[in-house]
């Protein structure tokens, strides 16, 4: 099983979300460390992140070695419509 980080930013963007959407998110984050749910690897410029689908929401995350194991680490979340846009541009400051 590998072990799920979740930075403070996502932790915030969870808690501004509605009951619904923000255990379904929940539940899709726990469910990373068995890599269960609708995961893809990014591209171009976003290569070695990946992301989870969750209904009109995305989580970017990236896989980790801890102290020797194997971590996934959820970086940001966002609606679909700008999260990619946003987390490019968060990178390249």
């Amino acid at each position: 099983m590998i072990t799920v980080r979740v930075t403070d930013e996502v932790m915030e963007y969870l808690r501004k979300l509605p009951p619904q959407p923000r255990h379904a998110l929940r539940r899709a984050i726990k469910g990373l460390s068995k890599e269960e749910g609708d995961i893809r690897p990014l591209s171009e410029e976003l290569e070695g992140f990946h992301r989870l689908r969750v209904g009109s929401h995305r989580v970017i995350f990236e896989y980790e070695t801890v102290r020797g194991k194997q971590t996934i680490t959820c970086v940001f979340a966002a609606p679909r419509r700008w999260i990619y846009e946003v987390f490019q541009s968060r990178l390249s400051e």
